[in-house]
């Protein structure tokens, strides 16, 4: 019988026996934890915009799925490295990018003034009625400190006169009827002067409400004294 068992044996030739070893051996990498780790790499993009608040989310549900079918499957899959790295980058990037906007935008106000949202200021869709904060804002003609974007126009220097709009895909010729909630008339006060920039701006000043704005008319306009 053992004459028998060592004639089977020597059939198999080297080739074959490597060839299975490194078969048995291989293992995939994941591609979901490649793309957690690759996400995670554009986090800093939220610094730029609050948009941008999908990657490090989309990042970190990506490598912890990852991780998941590489333990579930650990002789099938590799990239528990990307996984991990994904994950703790995406958290730890997304949360100090967050932190950073709102101390940028709420502990960087001057003082005096009130931060607004350009969603703050629509009217209620129920009553149709301002919102009686901004009302009250407008009537003691308090002022405002405000996100936005600087609407392209002929001038591109020296500006005292412009537009701020919601977003910078707004466009007048996009749409027949645009929001006028999503649009603010701004003049500088004093010698103050600007560059056209495309990046968000900052704007501070006394707003001023037309509650019996019509078709064709603005509702809101800032006499603005802080640019930046």
């Amino acid at each position: 019988m053992s004459t028998e068992f060592d004639e089977s044996i020597s059939q198999i030739t080297k080739e074959e026996i490597s060839a299975k070893t490194i078969t048995a051996g291989y293992r995939a990498v994941s591609l979901l934890a490649v793309i957690a780790f690759a996400l995670s790499l554009f986090t800093p993009l939220m610094l730029i915009s609050n948009w941008f608040i999908f990657v490090p989310l989309t990042g970190a549900l990506c490598g912890i799925f990852g991780l998941y079918k590489i333990l579930a499957c650990p002789f099938d899959y590799t990239g528990r490295g990307f996984a991990f790295t994904g994950i703790i980058f995406s958290f730890v990037l997304g949360i100090s990018a967050a932190c950073w906007g709102v101390w940028h935008y709420y502990f960087n106000i001057p003082y005096g003034y009130t931060a607004v949202q350009f969603l703050d200021l629509r009217k209620d869709p129920k009553t149709e009625r301002f919102p009686e904060h901004i009302l009250a804002i407008a009537r003691e003609h308090r002022k405002i400190y405000i996100k936005g974007y600087m609407y392209p126009g002929r001038q591109l220097s020296g500006i005292q006169d412009f537009m701020l709009v919601r977003t910078q895909e707004h466009c007048k010729f996009c749409s027949p009827e645009q929001n006028p909630f999503d649009m603010i008339s701004v003049h500088f006060t004093g010698d103050l002067k600007a560059g056209f920039r495309t990046k968000p701006v900052y704007i501070g000043g006394e707003l001023y409400l037309n509650e019996d704005f019509k078709y064709g008319e603005l509702p809101y306009h800032i006499e603005a004294d802080v640019f930046r």
